[in-house]
């Protein structure tokens, strides 16, 4: 049972951004998938955290290619969407962290099942689309000429 329909998460059309969330949505059906076998006694608390782990390590690398591209255009809203970015990071390793010490599958499967994906649709569909179509904008817009310098060659 996928938590995240692959093919129904929000498009922003800025191919990086599309690709981070699918990736996304994998990881938390990947996680969700394990909470799902510790749950039923089928699997183990160690492949929970290597699953949480993954998804933890995709979401800050996925925020990190969004923040430096916000910060290289000049996005004006990029600390409001940074500052949401940190919450979701702070949350996820507090809910990390809970697990590992209460082995709660009950608490992990609400966070990966309802908070998790409910926020990332949310996300997408304003912070990411809004951010998508600023950098979208600035990637098509005409370059200043800047002034370019001549450098002679000596042959010889």
């Amino acid at each position: 049972m996928a938590i995240v329909d692959l093919e129904t998460i929000p498009e922003v059309n800025l191919a990086f951004m599309d690709s981070d969330h699918r990736e996304e949505g994998r990881l938390i059906n990947a996680l969700g998938e394990a909470v799902v076998a510790l749950r039923e006694g089928r699997g183990s608390p160690g492949d929970v955290q290597k699953r949480f782990a993954a998804l933890d390590a995709h979401t800050h690398a996925h925020f990190a290619r969004e923040e430096a591209a916000m910060e290289r255009a000049g996005f004006p809203p990029y600390p409001v969407h940074k500052a949401e970015h940190d919450h979701v990071v702070a949350e996820m390793v507090y809910e990390g962290r809970w697990f590992a010490e209460h082995r709660d599958a009950e608490r992990l499967w609400a966070y990966v099942s309802q908070a998790v994906p409910t926020w990332l649709v949310g996300h997408v569909e304003s912070m990411d689309l809004v951010t998508a179509r600023f950098l979208a904008a600035r990637a098509t817009r005409p370059r200043p000429a800047t002034a370019t310098r001549r450098v002679r060659l000596s042959r010889g």
